[in-house]
């Protein structure tokens, strides 16, 4: 038998006996290595990045937007300040 590839021959096997190499697959919870089955995942999760409805969710106004104050952002900023252990000397702490 002459093949034109010299790889594990999963084309051969796809055309010939893709029904017992499922049902093996299947039996023994092993991820097909088929080339169409390949594909056929690289779709499917190319169709899944496609759009960002999946990961956006609508909110209400109310929940999105926080009023602004001076003493609000200077609680930020003292917080953040703090969290990521940077000294900076021209923002005083002291009212």
């Amino acid at each position: 038998i002459i093949v034109n590839e010299t790889s594990t021959l999963r084309c051969h096997a796809e055309a010939r006996f893709a029904g017992k190499y499922h049902k093996w697959a299947k039996d023994n919870a092993f991820l097909s290595k088929l080339p169409g089955d390949i594909a056929a995942e690289k779709m499917k999760a190319a169709r899944a990045q496609e759009t960002l409805n999946a990961h956006m969710t609508e909110r209400k106004l109310s929940e999105r937007v926080v009023p602004y104050s001076d003493q609000l952002f200077r609680k930020a900023a003292i917080e953040w300040l703090i969290a990521t252990d940077q000294v900076n000397s021209s923002y005083h702490l002291a009212a």
